[in-house]
């Protein structure tokens, strides 16, 4: 649904001001509305509809306007669902009148009752499709909504069509028809927030043990009809091979723009990447699948790695490890620290598994380092080697954004040929930098160069 680049500003502040009785606080929000923004080539574009994106009242706004949405969905249950429980299956009931009875017939360990006790586990307790039953489920997420129905096609129909009228009607909105599809959970899959969502996996009906969300393990009649959650390979592939990780097949590729950086700042980018999606989707059925992008991402890391210091992928094996470390090294030359790239080894499916890390478990003063601007005040002067007086930094602006038009000079084409927006120098250095009295220095003459 296309939602908040169509906020219709004049229902918006009606919205707001059911609760906000102050009308400058509510000319200040008209103002933010109406301020629009200036385009790449610095042209005003006038803020007719939708919230300004990028803006911190963005988010809330969108949920004030949408929550309407939520009021009406509420209204819709209470209208549609029926019924206070399914009815039960005549022939579940049947295949329970006969397990009763060889059970006190003592015949529990025949192949009779053994076979009966599969035919039980495959038959739904309850009417499947019982007319007389219908819930509705409803989940939002910023404007991406999701309803599940236990109903029938006809009834979906009714919903779909009701909350288009309502959007179109109350909230000036239009429903997106390429996003809203109605599937059937049983034979196609819902796509909601990256994930795959699916009812049943077609395996045997058995008898299972699950944990309860308190740790609790029980044991339950599993017979296909559980909720699946798969995570989307595919997209996942297509959204590296976007971000220059892999091919659109998957082959793994090198990160070209990342060789400037040091190797450990690449192997924490890496590292972000693969652990971040994995925390993303470590509840998904087809966890295991995502062993294939961390694969990839593996792979486009010691490519890149290969590519910044000139050696063959086996090479980059051999420097760095199996596992991609690279150790960090103090101003005495001693070890400081080890950077690893983050390998995950346990494919276990676990759906509860994301509700075991705390707070505690991670180094926040360690955290708060890495996040800060890469620096290396620790390194002596480029220039001069100086490591015992006060080192600074020498900046530039946009080295890589400079045109035709604004041709590097002085220092700055030094910096250029470095592919570097900043150096470590010392006092008088910089200072002559400024005077203008290193415009003609070349690359051979540094006393090294500030990778």
């Amino acid at each position: 649904m296309r939602s908040f680049d169509e906020i219709d500003h004049h229902v918006l502040v009606q919205l707001l001001r059911k609760k906000i009785q102050d009308e400058r606080f509510l000319n200040l929000i008209w103002k933010l509305l109406k301020a629009g923004y200036l385009d790449l080539h610095g042209t005003k574009k006038e803020g007719l509809v939708g919230s300004p994106q990028g803006s911190i009242l963005s988010p809330i706004l969108a949920n004030v306007y949408l929550h309407e949405l939520d009021v009406f969905i509420e209204h819709l249950q209470e209208q549609q669902e029926k019924g206070a429980i399914k009815r039960d299956n005549p022939e579940w009931s049947k295949l329970i009148y006969q397990k009763n009875r060889m059970v006190a017939r003592q015949e529990t360990k025949t192949k009779a009752f053994k076979s009966l006790m599969k035919q039980i586990r495959k038959t739904p307790s309850k009417v499947v499709n019982d007319p007389d039953y219908l819930r509705l489920r409803y989940l939002r997420y910023a404007d991406d909504w999701l309803i599940g129905l236990c109903g029938s096609h006809a009834q979906a129909e009714e919903i779909k069509e009701a909350v288009k009228c309502f959007l179109r009607d109350h909230l000036k909105l239009t429903l997106n028809e390429e996003k809203t599809h109605i599937t059937h959970a049983r034979t196609e899959e819902a796509f909601f927030l990256g994930t795959r969502l699916s009812i049943g996996n077609g395996g045997e009906a058995k008898v299972v043990q699950q944990k309860t969300s308190k740790g609790k393990t029980i044991k339950r009649r599993s017979t296909g009809w559980a909720t699946i959650m798969k995570a989307p390979i595919d997209k996942l592939i297509g959204r590296l091979n976007s971000r220059g990780f892999c091919t659109a097949t998957g082959e793994p590729t090198p990160k070209r723009l990342w060789t400037q950086l040091d190797a450990d700042q690449i192997i924490q980018l890496y590292s972000g990447v693969n652990r971040g999606l994995q925390n993303y989707y470590r509840f998904t059925d087809n966890w295991k699948h995502l062993s294939r992008i961390q694969y990839i991402l593996k792979f486009s890391l010691a490519k890149t790695l290969a590519q910044k210091y000139r050696i063959s992928v086996p090479g980059v094996f051999q420097r760095f490890g199996k596992e991609l470390s690279y150790s960090l090294k103090d101003e005495r030359g001693k070890a400081d620290r080890k950077v690893s790239f983050y390998l995950n080894r346990d494919w276990t499916k676990n759906k509860l598994a994301f509700q075991g890390g705390t707070q505690r478990d991670i180094d926040v003063i360690r955290t708060v380092i890495h996040l800060r601007t890469r620096s290396k005040l620790g390194k002596p002067c480029c220039i001069c080697g100086e490591a015992k007086g006060q080192i600074e930094m020498h900046h530039v602006r946009h080295i890589r954004k400079l045109s035709n038009k604004r041709i590097a000079t002085g220092f700055n084409s030094l910096l250029r040929a470095m592919n570097r927006k900043q150096v470590p120098v010392c006092s008088d250095c910089h200072r002559k930098i400024h005077r203008g009295e290193y415009d003609g220095l070349r690359l051979s003459q540094l006393a090294y160069l500030p990778r």
